[in-house]
């Protein structure tokens, strides 16, 4: 297999380069027998991040159908590293949260994550690597603006 990315625009480069860091991600978890899959590594740092989150709210921030997301809340949650609990403010609505046994194999997965990141970036400066960081966040503002949702 070459290395050229056969294609020619931004977003077609840029995809192929999310897909070889992803791939990259997916053989460390593996060597390192990490619990988690690269899905529910997003929905975990998700959960992490945003207190008292519900199924159809995750659901629209990674942008899938709710059916879906709830498989993936159902792995989490049968190797316990998430847990559904009662709002105390509408006991019909089920909170998703991180437990202490998802945070200790979430920790595991960022330190991957960064080894990953790491190894990409390598050979490049800082400054560039801060620049494209900026720049990534930038073109990802204008798609969400100028998408239909």
């Amino acid at each position: 297999m070459g290395t050229g990315l056969f294609c020619h625009t931004l977003s077609c480069k840029m995809g192929f380069a999310v897909k070889g860091i992803l791939r990259n991600l997916r053989q460390r978890f593996e060597e390192e027998d990490l619990k988690l899959t690269v899905e529910q590594y997003f929905i975990l740092n998700i959960l992490d991040n945003k207190d008292g989150l519900i199924l159809q709210e995750l659901a629209d921030i990674v942008e899938r159908d709710k059916s879906a997301v709830l498989r993936l809340i159902n792995g989490l949650e049968e190797n316990h590293f998430v847990a559904r609990n009662t709002d105390p403010d509408d006991k019909r609505r089920k909170i998703l949260l991180v437990t202490k046994y998802g945070m200790e194999e979430l920790e595991k997965a960022v330190t991957l994550d960064k080894e990953v990141n790491n190894t990409v970036t390598d050979d490049i400066c800082q400054q560039k690597i801060d620049k494209l960081e900026k720049t990534v966040e930038h073109i990802y503002r204008i798609a969400i603006e100028n998408s239909n949702c």
